[in-house]
């Protein structure tokens, strides 16, 4: 990806961290039936990355096309998410993913979840959007869901081109 966007190979590799990657275990309880719940609202993720890891429940929807779409679960499959600091990074070229997760009323949900981060301080440099470090991105994140209940952290970095 980073040859693909001409990104200098020195700043592309401070795009990634070993030591701000995580796996998040995510367990979604089953509702009863006839109630409709979700277990992740509509959201997109901070990272650059994320690889996930889902049981063969499903209830993850992408949205694209204006359409939500099932991301049906194949068996010893990773699926692999970009976030909002790949958007960045890749001048929009690369869309950050939105997607929600519905709550399946038979079983419970489990999927796993590895996302890469930039380090807090890392520079994101882009021609769309105003230089931020993740840092920045990240407290602007914690105001907008303080303020408007959702995050658009990255708009508020995002140049009048």
């Amino acid at each position: 990806m980073a040859k693909n966007l001409n990104l200098d190979p020195r700043q592309s590799k401070s795009y990634l961290s070993e030591s701000t990657g995580f796996v998040r275990v995510h367990r979604y309880p089953r509702i009863s039936p006839g109630n409709q719940a979700w277990g992740a609202p509509v959201h997109t993720d901070s990272s650059v990355l994320s690889i996930l890891n889902q049981d063969q429940l499903g209830g993850l929807e992408a949205f694209r096309g204006n359409k939500w779409l099932p991301v049906k679960p194949i068996a010893n499959t990773l699926i692999v998410n970009l976030g909002d600091m790949m958007q960045a990074i890749s001048n929009d070229e690369y869309l950050s993913v939105k997607h929600r997760v519905r709550v399946n009323n038979q079983k419970d949900r489990i999927s796993i979840n590895y996302f890469v981060f930039p380090d807090l301080d890392c520079n994101i440099q882009s021609s769309r959007y105003k230089p931020f470090t993740y840092k920045d991105f990240h407290a602007q994140a914690q105001r907008d869901i303080e303020t408007l209940g959702f995050k658009a952290a990255l708009e508020s970095f995002k140049l009048n081109v």
